[in-house]
């Protein structure tokens, strides 16, 4: 687990999307009320981007039920949300759904609102989802993760990539 080439293994090209369908304001007609800021609003984006990890993860066989999985990975973001800040968003859960420890990346381009602390939106969200048992690959995956994303001219790659192929790159190349 010292380098992250061994992540690259938890991270497979199904579960790479890169640009979300969850978008800040839904599209076609909207009530003059709207409020885009609106808690409402809020959690319906926050449903949608979970809905769209969770079908990442269903892409890569290792988890049992996405239903379950969804229901597990939404209450775990209402208990407390997992935006990091600097428009990362770090969406996980140990579940009985997942049969082994699996990731998954998601890109919105306009970025999302996702009660981020810094009060960004959130353009980056890696997914992880592990067995109840597994603490030990989970925590350090995570750590890793975010200590690897500090660095501002990670982000800005992870932003820019134009293939899930260069998602997977970056994580083989950064160590």
């Amino acid at each position: 687990m010292g380098s992250f080439r061994t992540f690259r293994r938890f991270l497979r090209p199904e579960a790479v999307k890169l640009a979300l369908a969850t978008r800040a304001v839904p599209e076609g007609d909207l009530p003059q009320d709207f409020d885009p800021e609106s808690e409402k609003n809020l959690d319906r984006i926050r449903e949608g981007v979970v809905d769209e990890l969770c079908g990442l993860f269903e892409a890569t066989a290792c988890v049992s039920s996405r239903s379950k999985l969804f229901k597990d990975l939404l209450n775990r973001e209402k208990k407390a949300v997992t935006a990091v800040g600097g428009g990362i968003a770090l969406p996980h859960v140990r579940t009985l759904q997942a049969r082994e420890f699996v990731m998954c990346f998601a890109r919105s381009i306009e970025g999302l609102p996702f009660r981020a602390p810094d009060g960004e939106s959130v353009h980056l969200f890696f997914g992880m989802v592990a067995p109840p048992y597994d603490d030990r690959t989970y925590l350090k995956v995570y750590q890793h993760l975010a200590s690897f994303l500090i660095d501002p001219e990670h982000v800005k790659q992870f932003l820019e990539a134009d293939e899930p192929g260069v998602i997977l790159r970056l994580l083989d190349i950064f160590r």
